[in-house]
């Protein structure tokens, strides 16, 4: 047995464990699968943070990217004033983060008991990340993760999720780190979605409560064609919304999610 120090992380859904402590890459997956499970920390996913590298360094449990743990980290960053700088009312900086091929940006600002935090999201250096596959359907490239995006009117979400999405992976041939099936229905706010996600190191299938990935997939694949800039609200299934924006730049077509994340818990487990 031993003991890891950890954070755990609300960032509008997606409760996300963030470990402090050294573990082996050979091992994240049996932690955080422990961690994860309904008698431990309980939590949809496991990130190992590194604080004293440079930038700091975030790995997912199975080498994917998670545009929600990048903000949660940033989060923590900030409160143990680890890789961030002052900037206006809050702090900025750079993470390293496992799925993204440079550092991103990141920026926390207090906001009463909890922090508003932005993520700059990677994307593929390809002109366009979006492929058309049918009426309803659309596929979202990402560095670290791939999304199959689908309208809630036309594919209706499923009852059995772990074998609706085992069948949409295999028919569209999707094996990525990370594979995200994300149902999007109308909202008052803008859009709502229902994000299933599948990691292949820990061979877990989890309907989130809140995806920042996905939420900025359903934008792209909703805002195809549009001009930039490009804000949207998504509403995560926890009830809390997820913003995106897109815009074009001289270095680009960038993107950043952001939105309120609280820091629920802190301590030691043991595993």
């Amino acid at each position: 047995m031993r003991t890891l120090r950890f954070y755990k992380v609300f960032p509008g859904g997606n409760p996300t464990i963030l470990v402090l402590d050294p573990v082996d890459p050979l091992e994240r997956s049996a932690v955080a699968q422990a961690f994860m499970a309904g008698g431990h920390l309980q939590a949809e996913q496991v990130g190992f943070l590194d604080l004293g590298a440079h930038p700091v360094r975030l790995d997912m449990m199975g080498g994917e990217f998670c545009g929600n743990a990048c903000r949660s980290a940033a989060a923590v960053m900030a409160t143990e004033g680890a890789g961030l700088f002052r900037e206006g009312a809050g702090w900025a900086g750079e993470l390293s983060a496992s799925g993204a091929r440079r550092p991103l940006r990141v920026r926390a600002v207090p906001a009463g008991e909890t922090w508003e935090c932005w993520a700059e999201m990677p994307l593929l250096d390809a002109d366009d990340p979006v492929s058309d596959l049918g009426p309803g359907l659309g596929l979202i490239r990402l560095p670290g993760i791939v999304h199959l995006c689908l309208d809630e009117t036309r594919h209706p979400f499923p009852a059995d999720v772990v074998r609706e999405t085992a069948q949409l992976r295999r028919r569209f041939g999707l094996d990525g780190e990370a594979v995200g099936c994300i149902w999007y229905a109308p909202h008052a706010a803008g859009c709502a979605i229902k994000p299933v996600v599948w990691v292949r190191s820990t061979a877990s299938t989890c309907f989130e409560t809140g995806c920042g990935s996905g939420s900025l997939a359903v934008a792209l694949w909703l805002g195809r064609g549009q001009n930039l800039p490009m804000p949207a609200h998504v509403v995560q299934p926890s009830g809390r919304e997820i913003g995106v924006q897109i815009d074009r730049r001289a270095q680009g077509v960038q993107a950043w999610i952001f939105g309120p994340v609280a820091l629920v818990a802190r301590g030691e487990a043991w595993v």
